[in-house]
């Protein structure tokens, strides 16, 4: 449960609509946002969405009588159903949206949106890291980025905070846009295309055509930030309505000067005069920095409380997150898995110094549609060039790490039918000064193998 700092009346005029069989009285309450019919429904406001294989529509007479004191409703819902306090719109999931954007203009904030193929959630971390050394920056949780997500994160504005950083994802067309047109932000970030969610997408300019679309909701005279070192991203040029400031490694206007590599593979280097040295390792979280930075000048934060910020950051869970298990080393990245976030990974890692063996255990990638096998077997080619000793795949479209691998000469790979015959594996050849490297998207749990890691004993060299 939401509670909103508006009432009911106010709700309703945001969504244009009108009350049927709600007391005036109770127009005068504050707003209860429920969605969830498991919730105590006592003096809620419950918002049923219907979604492509459930209808939440069939809860609503049961939470009235709960003590429900209202339902915003599908209009089509009610021709097919008997409700008795409610407010019908065209369309919840879309009327979220809409309240969403009446709500978030009630506060006096600072918003900046956040999309990308990869490292939208770390980027959307450092940059509030970066803008709480000077204003109280609220932030999206985790990674609730779709039009769920969103309205959750503007409904949970308070008048105290002056900044808010939004993450917005897509997993098809014409989802973003809707988002941003929601939030009106001052400031939108674009991390860079890459080959995400192609089974509705299509290919990289459909993901162009689908991220650059968070400029729309932009407010008059804002700044779109971004990635000048992307062949897409750095054809976009400002004009009246919207200024572009860029980053990059190799282009743009905010770029690392001086830059080192430490021995855990982080970036060590200046932007202007100010020395900024980063706990995170490898060039993604140097983009998602740049990034984050270009916010900060932006909204005239001083460089040093920016260098400040960046170097206390932290990964967050199983986001390229460094674990020390019993004399090895850990890289769990669980999260999520696409082909230029792994090959970040396998990069990061082959650049590493080491004692033991470079071991990657790579889970399926999903989503990439019909240039899935093509897409596991370039990233298994890879495999070797950045200096893996074996690799250990899991999963369907795994199978093509290893046919890539073994086409660049690998014989050390091995692929097994599940995560706990990985994990059986593992026990007998984990040895002393070896770093693993664990990544898969989120549906092949590989975090399981991260935890199996940490309680083995390794074999320890003489």
């Amino acid at each position: 449960m939401l509670k909103l700092d508006m009432t009911i009346a106010e709700m309703l005029e945001c969504l244009e609509t009108t009350a049927v069989g709600v007391p005036a009285r109770t127009l005068r309450r504050k707003v209860n946002l429920c969605m969830d019919s498991r919730e105590k429904a006592k003096g809620v406001v419950f918002w049923p969405i219907k979604g492509a294989r459930f209808d939440a529509h069939q809860f609503v007479n049961q939470m009235e009588k709960d003590g429900a004191l209202m339902s915003i409703v599908n209009q089509e819902a009610v021709e097919q159903n008997t409700f008795t306090m409610y407010a019908p719109v065209d369309d919840t999931t879309k009327a979220l949206l809409k309240l969403a954007k009446g709500y978030q203009r009630r506060f006096k904030v600072k918003k900046v949106a956040i999309t990308g193929s990869n490292g939208k959630t770390t980027t959307k971390e450092m940059t509030k890291a970066v803008l709480s050394m000077k204003f109280n920056t609220h932030a999206t949780a985790g990674n609730f980025n779709n039009h769920i997500g969103v309205p959750m994160t503007l409904f949970q504005l308070k008048h105290s905070h002056e900044a808010a950083v939004v993450e917005m994802g897509t997993s098809g067309p014409d989802e973003i846009r809707p988002l941003s047109l929601a939030t009106e932000p001052d400031v939108a970030v674009i991390t860079n295309i890459g080959a995400s969610h192609l089974e509705r997408l299509g290919d990289l300019d459909g993901v162009f055509r689908e991220k650059i679309t968070i400029r729309d909701g932009l407010r008059k005279g804002g700044t779109l930030i971004l990635n000048a070192d992307d062949p897409r991203l750095c054809k976009v040029k400002s004009t009246r309505n919207v200024k572009v400031l860029t980053f990059g490694m190799n282009h743009g206007v905010i770029r690392p000067e001086k830059l080192v590599w430490n021995d855990d593979s982080c970036a060590d280097f200046y932007v202007g005069r100010t020395h900024i040295v980063l706990n995170v390792p490898g060039t993604h979280n140097l983009y998602d920095a740049l990034a984050a930075i270009a916010v900060g000048k932006t909204f005239g934060i001083p460089m040093t409380a920016v260098a400040k910020a960046l170097s206390n950051y932290r990964a967050t869970n199983m986001r390229m997150e460094f674990k020390k298990a019993n004399g090895f080393k850990i890289v769990s990245d669980c999260y999520n898995a696409n082909p230029s976030s792994t090959k970040m990974a396998l990069q990061t890692i082959g650049n590493m110094k080491t004692t033991g063996k470079r071991i990657a255990v790579l889970g399926d990638m999903l989503e990439l549609g019909k240039e899935s096998a093509n897409m596991h077997a370039q990233i298994g080619a890879l495999v070797p060039e950045m200096n893996f000793d074996l690799l250990l795949t899991v999963g369907k479209d795994a199978r093509n790490y290893v046919k890539g691998a073994k086409s660049r000469g690998m014989k050390a790979v091995f692929h097994f039918d599940s995560v706990q015959e990985i994990i059986e594996f593992l026990g007998d050849i984990v040895s002393e000064g070896d770093i693993f490297l664990v990544k898969g998207s989120r549906g092949m749990h590989m975090e399981q193998v991260v935890d199996a890691l940490l309680k083995m004993t390794p074999v320890f060299k003489a």
